[in-house]
């Protein structure tokens, strides 16, 4: 925190008295005062309530003097002169702080006459933060002022703040060759356990042999194995006073892969899969199924005529499959195979697979909690909420959705394809039950719901039917609700979830069994089970009061606009389903801050909004500008971007949506792959009525003017720059929304995948926006103008 408030106050061009002044106002009170639960507005308002006062330079002023220290002792260093000024400088700051204790208390939020807390000086002395690295540093600047020591310290701190957080904090503090000796000692039980070190599943080589057996280690609290010079290292580390969040045994876990196999007649009979014909030993042993062939592993089973892509044209997938070891082919005519690999006809191998996939990996949807999330839109951020409630009774808890894949926790899973195979599915789920998943959360769409999945909770959000285009691809999310629901035949282990206000909840509650018990949830209709009795909109967060079953919750969330509102109430009915704490309800909710890509704030303290979401569509991108209007926005500055090679006729739509309904849109790419992006920006100024031509006039005279209703636009093909012009454009109550890409961190360029991530452009032109502003530049405008053009 010390070293923000250089980094905040530097830009405004505050005099160094003034900020000496601020920066013993705080450090005075750090001591004093938690200000673990302030928020950064009550923080800088204390420091502003105090350094508004007459206080000292302590720069200017004389030294203190001390009883008995010599200055010019030959044995006293520069250094230790420095740090007896700096003790006295203290002294007088809490003194200073006593004398005006009930202003200081005021201006953070706290009653001016109550108590201050570990106010026994044994227990508010601080850290010493200054280590002999820094001193030696201190030493060597020119003045060797006190304010030399401190930003000695402050870059002492940042620097253990940023190891802590990667997890280095720990790990440093153990001995090497300690390390080296449990590697080779051969008889591990006589080694101390070590905490932090966890189980990790042995590896295997490309041969299938094991490397080494399991082990597990902890370290021991109080097992002495400090480097030289580490003592004051830990004493920054380990004071609550600094708050550092880092949790090295969760960190170190890892995912362990399960392994399996069965011979060909137990996975027949366990799939129930009836074969027309049966060629060869049954009694084979099977190591894994494939249904692409570059996957085959020696083994392996091949389910042949699923679209099966190849490595080669001039190799086709079934050869291919052969050549890299399958010992089991799966088709639906016969095919010609070598005398040693096993065929298997069936009437339908799609069928088939998802029946052979489940059975080889033990059915593990029924070894956990399932909570199947379908409809048109809102599944990913109800799907992350549903997760933090589970994870806030403390159950490990897996994700599928569009987004990311998690097998726990933060633990990503290896696959990246969100329309996942049957293979991968319950491979997938397998290992979260391996690594003692006990839930697992994920999207249903149209594949996913016919891959023999045992579900306990359907949710429905909604259906959207706005034009032709979007009739038809709805008509598969309709197709996926009713078989989902219609698995919903046990009321004493499944229940429905449904939205109320949705014209086809009628339909999505008549399927399945009427015993199973529903759930409603709604914004319009008070008969709903869950309903918000009040609803607070802004840029910043969304504040709810919601009337559930089992009393009412006040809910305070990150996630923003009307649409996040409604995942909030699904995500707070599954709760109500299963039974979980009302309190566990409001913790899990509130813990997800974001949702990656999806309406996401990015939060660096600035005066406006920063939206990064995934919309690429006009629907999206029109109900997304909505949404962040409704939240308060003074103006919206937009970034819309178009596809290469793909959807031309969008391209004029969606430029005439972000001009419509945003002050100032500007035109970028994304994705151009092979087209030229100025190409692609022609066809998206046609829905404003500029051509290409057009605009370079315009941006010969240095000037683009108005459209018709007044909005402004600019284009650029680089989208990074298009980014950032965005940002720099940002005012107080503005909101900028970035569209297009969410939580996708790649452009596609030509037949190269570069990375780009809109997240992260919008974090790093945060930090520039004040030195741009004070050096005189005017943002407002796209190109940016210097002071002398104004």
């Amino acid at each position: 925190m010390q070293a923000s408030c250089y980094q905040r106050f530097e830009p405004l061009e505050i005099s160094r008295p003034h900020c000496c002044a601020f920066f013993h106002t705080f450090r005075s009170s750090f001591y004093q005062v938690s200000f673990k639960d302030l928020s950064s507005q009550q923080f800088f308002r204390a420091c502003f309530a105090m350094s508004s006062k007459e206080i000292p330079n302590p720069s200017e002023a004389d030294p203190p003097e001390v009883e008995d220290f010599d200055e010019e002792a030959p044995d006293v260093t520069k250094f230790d002169r420095i740090w007896v000024k700096s003790q006295e400088a203290r002294k007088k700051e809490e003194k200073y702080y006593q004398e005006n204790r009930a202003v200081f208390r005021e201006a953070i939020g706290l009653d001016p006459n109550g108590e201050d807390e570990d106010e026994d000086e044994d227990k508010i002395e601080g850290p010493e933060i200054i280590s002999l690295e820094d001193r030696e540093a201190a030493s060597m600047s020119e003045d060797g002022d006190f304010f030399s020591a401190v930003d000695a310290a402050v870059a002492s701190l940042k620097r253990r703040e940023r190891a802590a957080k990667q997890g280095k904090g720990m790990l440093n503090k153990i001995d090497s060759e300690d390390i080296d000796k449990v590697k080779k000692e051969e008889n591990t039980s006589s080694i101390p356990k070590r905490k932090g070190l966890v189980e990790v599943e042995a590896a295997e080589d490309a041969e299938g042999e094991e490397l080494e057996d399991d082990r597990e280690a902890e370290i021991d609290d109080d097992e002495d194995i400090q480097e030289e010079g580490i003592e004051e290292e830990d004493d920054v580390l380990t004071d609550p006073s600094f708050d550092l969040d880092f949790t090295l045994e969760e960190d170190l876990e890892q995912i362990k892969e399960p392994k399996f196999s069965m011979t060909l007649s137990e996975l027949l009979d366990e799939a129930r899969v009836v074969p027309i014909l049966v060629d060869g030993d049954e009694d084979v042993e099977i190591t894994g199924i494939q249904w692409d062939s570059r996957q085959v592993m020696p083994g392996n089973m091949f389910v042949c005529g699923i679209g099966t892509p190849s490595s080669s044209t001039e190799n086709p997938p079934l050869t291919e499959a052969i050549e890299k070891g399958a010992v089991v082919v799966v088709a639906s005519m016969e095919v010609s195979v070598q005398e040693n690999v096993r065929t298997v006809l069936v009437e339908d191998t799609v069928t088939a697979l998802s029946s052979l996939s489940a059975a080889f990996y033990r059915n593990p949807s029924k070894e956990m909690s399932v909570v199947g999330i379908c409809g048109s839109n809102g599944k990913a951020s109800t799907s992350f909420l549903v997760k933090s409630m589970f994870e806030a009774m403390e159950k490990k808890t897996g994700l599928i959705s569009s987004i990311a894949n998690y097998v726990f926790g933060k633990k990503k899973a290896d696959i990246t394809n969100p329309d996942l195979d049957a293979v991968s599915l319950h491979k997938l789920l397998a290992t979260m039950v391996h690594n003692d998943a006990g839930a697992c959360v994920m999207e249903v769409g149209e594949v996913s719901d016919s891959l023999n999945l045992d579900f306990n909770i359907a949710v429905f959000t909604n259906l959207m039917q706005l034009n032709d285009s979007a009739e038809r691809m709805d008509e598969k999310h309709s197709h996926s609700i009713s078989n989902l629901f219609a698995k919903m035949v046990d009321p004493k282990r499944h229940a429905k979830v449904v939205n109320l206000d949705d014209s086809y909840a009628p339909f999505v509650i008549a399927q399945g069994s009427a015993d199973v018990p529903v759930i409603t949830f709604s914004m319009n209709n008070r008969d709903a089970d869950v309903f918000p009795l009040d609803v607070q909109l802004s840029l910043f967060e969304t504040d709810m009061l919601v009337r559930t079953p089992r009393g009412n919750v006040e809910i305070s969330s990150g996630l923003l606009g009307r649409s996040n509102v409604y995942c909030i109430l699904a995500a707070v009915a599954v709760g109500i389903a299963i039974n979980i704490p009302l309190e566990m309800i409001v913790q899990g909710i509130e813990e997800v801050d974001a949702v990656p890509g999806r309406c996401e704030l990015i939060d660096e303290e600035q005066a406006f909004a920063v939206i990064v979401d995934h919309a690429r569509t006009p629907d999206t991108l029109s109900r997304l500008l909505d949404t962040v209007r409704e939240c308060g926005a003074r103006r919206l500055i937009t970034v819309v971007g178009c596809e290469g090679e793909c959807e031309r006729g969008k391209r004029p739509i969606m430029a005439k949506i972000a001009s419509d309904k945003s002050e100032v849109s500007i035109l970028t790419s994304n994705n151009p792959r092979n087209e030229d992006p100025l190409y692609i920006l022609d066809d998206m100024l046609a829905g404003v009525g500029w051509t290409m031509k057009e605009y370079l006039e315009h941006g010969d005279r240095d000037y683009y003017p108005p459209l018709r209703n007044g909005n402004r636009l600019f284009l650029y093909d680089d989208r990074a720059i298009a980014v950032r012009a965005a940002v720099a454009m940002g005012e107080e109550g503005d909101a900028v929304v970035i569209t297009g890409k969410g939580h996708e961190a790649f452009q596609l360029i030509g037949d190269k995948k570069e990375y780009l991530d809109d997240r992260e452009e919008c974090r790093e032109a945060l930090q520039h926006v004040d030195a741009l502003h004070a050096a005189g530049i005017d943002t407002s405008e796209f190109p940016w103008r210097l002071p002398e053009s104004h």
